[in-house]
């Protein structure tokens, strides 16, 4: 047996190459098992070996659609991208101006110089021996020359005005004994609570900048029938009949139609006509109340009116920019009311 000798150094000649073996007809396969093991991780390789694989990788799902009937191939609590898409946040919010906060908070205020110069002339009438006639016949002058300038139909007016009178006189005496057997602590505290309830429940939300709103009449029916009982509790402490029949009168056409008149104004969107009523019945209302009540009832009411009108339209300004209202497609719908056939 011969032997190898080396000549020179040491060295051990390195086994051919692996690209030696591949001949042309050896297949991909065959091919791939005669690579090294570091070579079958790139993508050429995992493709030769599952090609049915990577094509279920490359297959998309459909689109995710926000329906709840519809059969996808998503996990129930699989939540897409798109399925905050459609948010929107504070879209009802109004944004207010101090000045038209200004105007709708002094509508509370002009409702309630209703109530107090009804209030101030019972008190005038029934302690004070005011002659009841006098006003009765102002107010309802007045009452006849507005509404007979601001409406076509003047025959109708007159035969409404003429119906109240004719009906309130039949009714005075029974009005007159109506409480008779009730004590006076009970008739004011029912009265109290009667303008309480006016107050609050009376329709303020009339709002002249829609033109549907113009062509609906307004009708605060419960703050109406409220009024009309609290004139009638209050007549059935009067002494006389004519006392019963002037003062109901005079608490409808202040407490009932001025209001109503005030909103057809505001609707019409006569806004100097509006304030210059106000201001003569807020001076009127302050007026009476410093001749009849203590000066320091008038600074009370003088403090109320102010923040009422002033400091708390302000103060709802300065809420709104906390307001943070997320509305989705998704959330409940809300019915349109109030809308005209």
């Amino acid at each position: 047996m011969g032997s190898v000798r080396a000549t020179g150094s040491s060295t051990t000649t390195p086994p051919p190459s692996n690209h030696y073996f591949l001949s042309p007809q050896i297949s991909p396969a065959q091919r791939l098992y005669l690579q090294p093991l570091a070579s079958l991780s790139s993508p050429e390789v995992r493709q030769t070996l599952h090609p049915h694989h990577h094509h279920h990788h490359q297959e998309q799902h459909p689109p995710w659609k926000k329906l709840l009937y519809l059969k996808q191939p998503y996990p129930d609590n699989y939540t897409d991208k798109s399925f905050l898409s459609q948010l929107k946040r504070n879209t009802t919010v109004v944004k207010y101006s101090y000045i038209k906060l200004v105007e709708d908070f002094s509508l509370i205020i002009f409702h309630i110089s209703c109530i107090l110069l009804v209030i101030l002339t019972f008190k005038g009438i029934y302690i004070h021996n005011w002659d009841p006639i006098k006003p009765t016949i102002l107010s309802s002058a007045i009452w006849l020359l507005l509404s007979t300038s601001t409406s076509n139909n003047d025959r109708i007016n007159i035969k409404s005005f003429i119906l109240i009178i004719f009906i309130l006189l039949i009714l005075s005496p029974v009005l007159k004994s109506l409480t008779k057997s009730t004590s006076s602590d009970s008739i004011w505290a029912i009265s109290f609570m009667l303008c309480v309830a006016n107050v609050l429940l009376h329709d303020y939300t009339m709002n002249a900048a829609n033109t549907w709103r113009r062509l609906t009449p307004h009708r605060p029916i419960i703050s109406t029938n409220i009024s009309l009982s609290n004139a009638i509790v209050l007549a059935s402490r009067l002494n006389s009949t004519i006392e019963v029949f002037s003062f109901i009168l005079f608490a409808i056409q202040i407490g009932i139609i001025l209001p109503l008149f005030d909103a057809k104004l505001r609707q019409l969107n006569y806004k100097q006509v509006h304030l210059l009523i106000f201001i003569i019945l807020f001076n009127l209302v302050n007026y009476m109340m410093y001749s009849i009540l203590d000066y320091k009832f008038l600074v009370y009411w003088i403090i109320g009116a102010i923040t009422m009108i002033i400091i708390i339209p302000a103060y709802f300004l300065s809420l709104q920019r906390y307001k943070n209202e997320l509305q989705g497609p998704w959330d409940t719908a809300r019915p349109i009311l109030n809308r005209p056939d």
